[in-house]
């Protein structure tokens, strides 16, 4: 039987998440804002006498994850994030490379230290799980800068944005 409205009429809050990293956890306590990230898929063209037709592609392709988070004051979670893309990209020798799985402030047993698996966890306005998405082999891209002012009030928080690349992500519903 087709309902004629859904069940559950409340509607998404925007602060109701949560995120869990493996190997971030000083970012999960700041995050002031992400995104549950898009997909596209390519499309083809199936070329005829008359016009070229579109059809559906065989590749998906995913948005990257964008966390915004406040700073601590030691810099705990920028430079997390900032040792790993190093590790990733050793600028100054191969040691920094050697060192990746090192730099984990969490014992964390992976035969793959470049990459961590995340939780982004979505809640009802009750504070109840009812989605989570599950990524796969993530990896940090780019890490913004930080802004610092002296015109600014002492009490203004600063943030900084890591943006994540990742395989893949699965969709698990909890109700």
């Amino acid at each position: 039987m087709i309902q004629s409205a859904p069940s559950d009429q409340n509607f998404l809050q925007g602060s109701k998440f949560a995120l869990s990293f493996q190997r971030l956890p000083y970012i999960q306590w700041f995050i002031q804002s992400i995104n549950i990230p898009g997909i596209s898929a390519g499309t083809a063209t199936q070329e005829t006498p008359f016009i070229d037709a579109p059809i559906p592609g065989d590749k998906m392709v995913y948005e990257r994850l964008t966390v915004e988070f406040a700073l601590d004051e030691p810099l705990w979670s920028w430079t997390s994030v900032n040792d790993w893309i190093k590790g990733l990209t050793f600028p100054e020798s191969f040691e920094q490379y050697r060192n990746l799985s090192m730099q984990q402030r969490i014992q964390m047993q992976s035969k793959q230290p470049q990459y961590s698996d995340a939780i982004l966890t979505i809640m009802t306005n009750k504070n109840n799980p009812i989605l989570q998405l599950l990524f796969s082999q993530m990896f940090p891209v780019s890490l913004s800068g930080i802004q610092m002012s002296t015109k600014e009030p002492a009490t203004t928080i600063l943030t900084a944005t890591v943006e994540l690349a990742y395989t893949n992500y699965t969709i698990n519903r909890m109700t």
